[in-house]
C-alpha cells in the first residue's frame, strides 16, 4: 500500500483529496497534518466523512515513513518538505498549494497535467505540480492546436467559474502558466492570453470558452484532438454542448467544437474544477508516479441522468 500524508489536511482541497484517497485500493492515509486542528476529528472540517472512516488531525508528520506527501497549503512546513526532498530519496511529493506557480516552483517538479505531460510523469519523475483549474481546462482546450502550430494571435478566454475562484484568482499567474505550456508546444507563439472571468451558478463546474482563427473544417479539428487525447482516459470530444451535470463530481473533461463563421473555431471545455486542477489531478499524478493505471481510484460517476432522447456527448520541530 502507498502510505500517504497530507500537509494542510484541513483545507477544502484536502477534503476532495481525502474523498478519493480513502476509497483508493492502493492507498493507506496515515498522516493528516493540520497543526491548528490537532486531535480533532476530520469531520470537524470535512462533514462528508460523518459516518465514514474515523480520522484525526495531527501536528506531526514524518516524511521518512511516507511514500507520498500531498501539499495543500502554503505553510512553512510544506515549503520545508519541498526544499528538503533530497533527504528522503524514495519520497514522492505532489504540490497543489495555492502559490505553487508564483515563480518559486523547482524545475524538479513535473507539470501534473497528464493530457500534455504523461510521459514526463511516468518516466522517472518523483515530484509533480498540479495545474491550476483554469490553466488545466484552457490547456485541454488549446494545447492540441498549439502542438500542430495552429495558434497565431492573441486569445481571449472566457472563464465561467465558481464565485470563490473568481474572487480569489490572480489571472496574471494563470496566463503565465498557460503560455508557459503552450509555448513549450509551439515556440513560435507570440500572442498573449487574456482571461475574462464570469461567476457560475455551480459550486463545482468550470467552463472555458474561446473563439479563434482556424481555417480547418470540424472533422479535421476532431482528428487533431483525437490524435492527442485518444489514449487518455478522462478527456473526450463532442460536437454538442455538454452540461455541467455531466462532469460534476468526476475527473472527466469534455471539449466541444463549433464553426461560428468562416475561418473561425469556437471551443468550449467543461469540467469539475474541484477535481481537474485539484484533487483529481493530484491523485492522477500519484497514480502515474507510482506506475499505476491512471484510472485507479478515479472512476467517479456523475449524478446526471435523463431520457434516451436527451443530448449524449461523445464520448524542523514538526518532524515526528
Amino acid at each position: 500500500m502507498i502510505k500517504v500524508g497530507i500537509i494542510g489536511a484541513d483545507k477544502p482541497d484536502s477534503g476532495e483529496l481525502l474523498r478519493i484517497l480513502v476509497n483508493h485500493p492502493e492507498v493507506d492515509v496515515v498522516s493528516l497534518f493540520a497543526p491548528g486542528m490537532t486531535g480533532r476529528q476530520v469531520t470537524s472540517c470535512h462533514a462528508g466523512f460523518i459516518g465514514e472512516r474515523a480520522m484525526t488531525f495531527s501536528d506531526k508528520i514524518d516524511p521518512s515513513k511516507l511514500d507520498v506527501v500531498f501539499i495543500a497549503d502554503d505553510s512553512q512546513v510544506g515549503k520545508d518538505v519541498k526544499d528538503r526532498v533530497a533527504e528522503w530519496p524514495e519520497l514522492r511529493v505532489i504540490d497543489l498549494s495555492p502559490s505553487r506557480f508564483d515563480g518559486s516552483l523547482s524545475s524538479e517538479f513535473a507539470y501534473g497535467l497528464s493530457e500534455i505531460n504523461r510521459k514526463g510523469l511516468v518516466r522517472g519523475a518523483k515530484y509533480a505540480a498540479v495545474p491550476s483549474p483554469m490553466a488545466a481546462l484552457a490547456l485541454i482546450a488549446l494545447y492540441p492546436l498549439a502542438s500542430h502550430l495552429l495558434l497565431s494571435a492573441d486569445l481571449e478566454v472566457v472563464v465561467s467559474a465558481p464565485d470563490d475562484i473568481v474572487k480569489s484568482v490572480d489571472t496574471n499567474i494563470i496566463t503565465d502558466e498557460i503560455l508557459w505550456q503552450l509555448r513549450n508546444a509551439q515556440s513560435s507563439l507570440d500572442g498573449n492570453v487574456t482571461i475574462k472571468l464570469l461567476p457560475a451558478d455551480s459550486h463545482r463546474v468550470m467552463r472555458i470558452h474561446t473563439i479563434l482563427k482556424c481555417p480547418l473544417a470540424l472533422d479535421e479539428v476532431e482528428k487533431i484532438y483525437d490524435s492527442i487525447f485518444d489514449d487518455h482516459n478522462f478527456t473526450f470530444t463532442s460536437f454538442s454542448n455538454v452540461g455541467g451535470e455531466e462532469v460534476e463530481g468526476t475527473q472527466k473533461s469534455v471539449v466541444s467544437f463549433n464553426k461560428p463563421g468562416a475561418g473561425l473555431l469556437e471551443i468550449v471545455c467543461v469540467a469539475d474544477c474541484r477535481l481537474r486542477g485539484g484533487a483529481g489531478d493530484a491523485v492522477h499524478a500519484m497514480n502515474l508516479l507510482f506506475s499505476l493505471h491512471e484510472k485507479v481510484g478515479l472512476q467517479l460517476k456523475s449524478a446526471a441522468y435523463g431520457s434516451c432522447g436527451e443530448t449524449v456527448s461523445k464520448v524542523a520541530s514538526w518532524f515526528a
